[in-house]
């Protein structure tokens, strides 16, 4: 539902279901942003961050989570990540990427 939200507002967006294939998909492509759910199997969205950080310094990163006491989220935000609570305004996260991509 999200990515044909964002297509609809002229983003190319890539998906994938785990943590682990997002790092694959990121070692392969160059991306201008990504959006991370909190809470995954296997790897949380802030060390995902994270990774996808180290990979590619400066990449701006939001995470969408329900979560919104996670003990994850003070780290994340200190590492300035976007953070994003569910339910989420569509509108709020294309301002979010406008912002961010037109800065780049």
């Amino acid at each position: 539902m999200l990515r044909v939200a964002l297509a609809r507002h002229g983003f190319e967006i890539d998906t994938t279901t785990s943590p682990e294939e997002a790092l694959s998909m990121a070692a392969g492509r160059s991306y201008d942003a990504a959006l991370l759910d909190l809470v995954m199997p296997g790897r949380d969205g802030a060390a995902l961050a994270q990774a996808l950080r180290d990979k590619n310094p400066g990449l701006p990163v939001a995470l969408l989570t329900a979560y919104t006491r996670s003990p994850l989220l003070p780290t994340a935000e200190r590492a300035g990540v976007k953070v994003f609570a569910k339910p989420l305004s569509i509108a709020d996260l294309v301002d979010f990427l406008e912002a961010e991509l037109g800065s780049r």
